[in-house]
């Protein structure tokens, strides 16, 4: 078996017991047994269940699955984007909801850091922000990440009850209402 056929056994293997159990209730042996590996197997691809955790969390949730066409970001297709992505996140709740409350922030590093990445690539894109430096367009895009990830934390915590384009006009919403603080402050 090649050596990312086992670690993504290994992956599908923390996803399957999560549908049944809590993360903090599952320990290394359980996804080593369910993955028919050896604990010494899991070692070698995974530090320990939070790295794991991590990556499952990448492949199961943030990135398109192997079958979906990955989607370049662009100013055009923008909100398509994000909503497929909290489709993603919806279609996997049950994993989410028995992982995040256990997980000792890897949901909040793995999604800050994809969410911020791709609002960097999209904020450098657009011509009013050409001028300003790398680290002044990567941080505002840490920023909105954050906030961002506030609202999809709060849908989590709200069963998944609104609609994933719900959310995304939330999200919108906050970062305009944010924009026009910023414009008065300015102003002031």
């Amino acid at each position: 078996m090649a050596a990312s056929e086992t670690k993504e056994r290994i992956a599908e293997a923390l996803a399957s017991l999560l549908n049944h159990n809590t993360f903090d209730k599952i320990t290394v042996r359980e996804i080593a047994d369910e993955a028919e590996v050896h604990r010494k197997t899991f070692y070698y691809y995974f530090a320990d269940k939070y790295e794991l955790l991590s990556f499952v969390y990448e492949h199961f949730i943030v990135e398109a699955p192997r079958h979906e066409q990955p989607l370049t970001l662009t100013l055009e297709n923008w909100r398509p984007a994000v909503i497929q992505l909290l489709e993603r996140i919806a279609d996997h709740s049950k994993i989410f909801l028995n992982a995040y409350p256990y997980d000792d922030g890897v949901w909040r590093q793995s999604m800050n850091e994809f969410v911020a990445s791709r609002l960097s690539i999209l904020l450098h894109a657009m011509p009013e922000y050409r001028y300003l430096k790398e680290d002044v367009i990567d941080t505002s895009a840490e920023f909105i990440a954050a906030g961002s990830l506030g609202i999809i934390n709060k849908w989590a915590d709200g069963s998944f009850t609104a609609s994933p384009r719900t959310v995304l006009d939330q999200i919108t919403t906050a970062n305009r209402l944010m924009n026009g603080i910023l414009d008065r402050w300015k102003l002031s």
